[in-house]
């Protein structure tokens, strides 16, 4: 009765575990493609200082697509991937880590470099 008991416990927080991250990839994609996104600040720790980049509007397609549109309508298509655990975001070949991710605001680091995204209508 005891193991019945452990097995059936171990089957839950398996479950609940499982529903926690299906959820959290759900949340965390909805919040990438439902908003338009900009750069906002672009950091490089390594020589402590910030650096200008050229302003682009990110959009961030349901099928993995990615449009990145300058001011000027120069258009960059890309493609984006999201990490199963929704802790890492693939745009082109490059992998990011997503440090922060809000329907506001959007942190993602490589290396030494941190960018710092808002969204825009």
């Amino acid at each position: 009765m005891k193991n019945r008991l452990l097995i059936l416990i171990s089957i839950a927080v398996a479950f609940v575990v499982s529903c926690s991250d299906d959820y959290t990839y759900n949340v965390t994609q909805k919040r990438l493609i439902d908003n338009t996104w900009q750069i906002n600040t672009y950091v490089d720790y390594s020589q402590n200082n910030t650096v200008d980049i050229r302003t682009a509007k990110y959009f961030f397609k349901d099928k993995g697509d990615l449009i990145k549109i300058y001011d000027n309508n120069d258009t960059v298509f890309s493609t984006w991937s999201l990490s199963q655990n929704s802790l890492f975001l693939t745009i082109g070949g490059n992998t990011f880590r997503i440090t922060e991710l809000t329907n506001k605001v959007m942190s993602l680091r490589y290396g030494e470099v941190e960018m710092f995204f808002i969204t825009v209508d």
